[in-house]
């Protein structure tokens, strides 16, 4: 028997996210395939992306497609076409659908991401617009992970790294990028991300931080399952050692014709640690 929309809404979380209707599923869904649910890090991109006037006209890329909600804004929004890569089969079931409930029916096109070499599906071709909400999840070495993780990295940060070591190269002359996550940092700044962004971009760069900043010990819900207490406490010390104690949820806008980096604080996002009411 096949169940109705409102049994398979019943069984998912149905969102809104700035006017867009977005299903994912559920918190607790236990798999390695899971749909991310909505966090205020989709809000915020999608504000960021109004206030640069949308994305009209533009050839656009994202770098992990998900839920869908970043490519369906760029769509609404007036993008030409938007190129989505993604490794997880059950998410670009998602997307698709998310698609088709918010009136998005031309112009995403959603092919298979390389988990190996990222760039790699769409190398040699070049974007007027690069969005993306990276996977954050921080993995300790030789931990499984989720395919919305870190990808083996202690800080959380290799997808993010590698997106910005050839963002420049998949750029048009004139493109931006525009990038939502969460960075660990001090208790003052995502050090980490600007330190990828000092080495990695040659444009101009300005990161928008929310004012409210959780210290390692409070997300811990962002470290993967069956990973042992004394564990966690010896990585976590590694990372102060480093000076790196908080996470900080901020979105990059980058445009490859500028120069050089500011840091500006945004409206601050409460709870932004939590996922969005169903």
């Amino acid at each position: 028997m096949i169940p109705s929309l409102e049994t398979l809404i019943a069984n998912h979380r149905l969102s809104q996210v700035h006017g867009l209707r977005v299903l994912t599923d559920c918190v607790d869904y236990p798999d390695v395939d899971q749909v991310f649910p909505m966090y205020p890090e989709q809000p915020f991109f999608l504000e960021e992306l109004a206030k640069i006037g949308g994305a009209a006209g533009a050839e656009v890329l994202e770098i992990g497609l998900g839920s869908g909600v970043l490519s369906i804004g760029a769509l609404k929004t007036g993008a030409k076409r938007v190129t989505a890569l993604e490794i997880n089969p059950r998410a670009k079931l998602f997307a698709g659908f998310n698609a088709l409930i918010n009136g998005v029916t031309q112009g995403l096109a959603i092919i298979d991401g390389d988990r190996e070499d990222l760039w790699r599906p769409v190398r040699g071709r070049r974007f007027d617009l690069v969005i993306s909400n990276p996977p954050f999840m921080p993995s300790p070495p030789g931990q499984e992970h989720y395919f919305h993780s870190g990808g083996g990295d202690l800080l959380g940060m290799d997808f993010l790294d590698t997106i910005c070591r050839e963002l420049d190269a998949h750029l048009m002359p004139n493109g931006k990028a525009l990038i939502v996550t969460a960075a660990p940092g001090d208790d003052r700044l995502p050090t980490a991300f600007i330190d990828v962004i000092e080495r990695r971009l040659s444009g101009g760069a300005r990161l928008i931080v929310d004012p409210i900043k959780f210290s390692f010990d409070v997300v811990k819900h962002h470290t993967p399952d069956g990973v042992a207490d004394a564990t966690m406490r010896h990585l976590g010390g590694q990372l102060k050692q480093r000076g790196l104690t908080h996470e900080h949820l901020c979105v990059l806008h980058y445009e490859k014709t500028g120069s050089g980096l500011t840091v500006e604080q945004s409206e601050p996002h409460a709870a932004w640690d939590e996922p969005l009411p169903a």
